[in-house]
């Protein structure tokens, strides 16, 4: 058997990873390797892609991450991912099986949605929640003052919306809307101050010295299975102004105007953070090495989603699934004897990061490298709805007397829609639950979906659409 070894970059997008001089160590393994040209995440944000891909299951099929978010006033995401939980813990994830096999399993997550607390980790020997160690260490009091907030539930914070819309009831309209934006962008501002969303490194250097200390006191040189989430490729991004807004919903609801200026200052910090990113995947690899852990393993580079900066008129994900959002780097590396093992491959045809664990499971057996299967079947992508409800019933009780809160709250619901982006023989359809007009793309002759075409090809639509149904309806 084989170590297998996973980088994935969270939030990076195939297109900013492919061909990135700047990053020159994931481009010489890519070079080397085996790379994925066309890799459809199977969610539209972190935790319905990891729970799909640890799982092998559609995320329509996980109720943990396709519940709706953003309904009803329920608080459903614990911003502090202490009580949370997407997996209900029994279900066979990849960790799991792989232990089955022999291996012992390590997760290192930089992301609060992939912890041990929400089972995310469910099957790993070894759980290093490194964003719950590292994440308030930019501003400890400020998290402090947050954790009194958060921490109360969902009780805790009616109750504060409650009081805070009694204490204000008499002010007039224009004071209380204008009051509403601001009190919003200070939150923002803040929570990035908490736990360093505006820093270059968001837990890269934590995870090196994760992995030195486990290697050094830990590592007992069975075969290994290092599962490493990385968020640096996250929004918010370090820029050079620090008075620009990174809220998304001020500029997807039209309060803030979202220009060309800001899209490129925003692309320009995540490539900024991608190539940090980059660096500490090289210091990785040569600790890796160094400790034996590459004389025979696979080691793979992917993500769980990407990233929108102004495309189909989005910024950044948890959106509807364009290509921007949903095709995700994927390249493979054998090594022996501490050496990459050429391959040189590109492989063009539509695969899902559902199948990964599956992969992964076939390539422990086999000893090789995993062989996806070419084959007619369709790669389908979901968005089951928007991730940031946190807000939603405070929106509901201000957005009458707060025309920035109304314009809010409808950008998030018009977004909270289910839609399926599915891929068969070289088309792509869009499909949308709420009985809007579905899209249909020729991805060969236009892969940044600039022109639907459902209108000329309207059989190709049903049938694609007929083999979705079927899908989902028959897991």
């Amino acid at each position: 058997m084989k170590n297998i070894i996973v980088f994935l970059l969270d939030t990076a997008r195939a297109t900013d990873v492919y061909g990135n001089r700047a990053l020159t160590n994931i481009n010489s393994i890519a070079t080397k390797g085996t790379v994925y040209e066309s890799a459809i995440a199977p969610g539209s944000w972190t935790a319905p892609s990891h729970a799909s891909m640890f799982t092998g299951r559609l995320v329509s099929q996980i109720p943990g991450v396709s519940m709706d978010f953003f309904n009803n006033g329920t608080y459903k995401i614990d911003p502090w991912m202490v009580k949370t939980k997407f997996l209900n813990g029994y279900e066979g994830t990849v960790a799991g099986r792989l232990g089955d096999l022999g291996y012992k399993s390590v997760l290192m997550s930089n992301n609060p949605f992939v912890t041990s607390f929400t089972n995310l980790g469910a099957g790993f020997d070894k759980v290093f929640d490194i964003w719950m160690q590292s994440n308030v260490k930019y501003n400890k009091s400020l998290a402090d003052r947050f954790s009194f907030v958060l921490n109360s539930g969902p009780d805790g914070k009616m109750r504060l919306y409650k009081t805070v819309n009694t204490l204000t009831r008499f002010m007039p309209k224009k004071v209380f809307d204008d009051l509403y934006l601001s009190l919003r962008i200070s939150l923002d501002r803040g929570v990035a101050r908490t736990d360093g969303t505006h820093m270059l490194d968001r837990g890269v250097e934590d995870t090196i010295a994760a992995l030195k200390n486990y290697i050094k006191h830990e590592y007992d040189y069975r075969d290994h299975f290092v599962f490493i989430n990385l968020i640096e490729a996250h929004e918010n991004y370090p820029i050079d102004d620090d008075e620009i807004v990174q809220d998304k919903w001020l500029y997807m609801s039209g309060i803030l105007n979202i220009g060309e200026d800001l899209l490129k200052k925003l692309h320009r910090g995540y490539l900024s953070r991608l190539k940090y990113l980059d660096n500490g995947v090289g210091k990785m690899i040569s600790i890796l090495k160094s400790a034996g852990l590459l004389e025979d393993a696979l080691v793979i580079i992917t993500s769980d989603h990407g990233q929108f900066f102004g495309e189909h008129n989005l910024l950044y994900h948890s959106l509807f699934p364009y290509n921007e959002e949903i095709t995700v780097p994927l390249i493979y590396a054998e090594y022996l004897n501490g050496k990459q093992v050429r391959s040189g491959k590109i492989m063009q045809q539509t695969v899902s990061l559902k199948d990964f664990g599956t992969e992964l499971g076939k390539s422990a057996k086999a000893g090789k490298e995993p062989i996806w299967i070419k084959s007619g079947n369709l790669v389908i992508s979901e968005h089951t709805g928007i991730s940031e409800g946190w807000d939603e019933a405070l929106l509901i009780m201000l957005k009458k007397r707060s025309e920035n809160a109304n314009s809010i709250y409808m950008a998030k619901k018009a977004n909270n829609v289910k839609a399926t982006a599915a891929f068969y023989n070289g088309m792509k359809l869009m499909h949308f639950s709420d009985g809007r007009k579905d899209e249909l793309y020729d991805m060969r002759k236009d892969p940044i979906e600039a022109n639907n075409i459902i209108d000329k090809k309207r059989a190709d639509a049903h049938y694609i659409l007929g083999k979705l149904k079927r899908m989902t309806t028959s897991v």
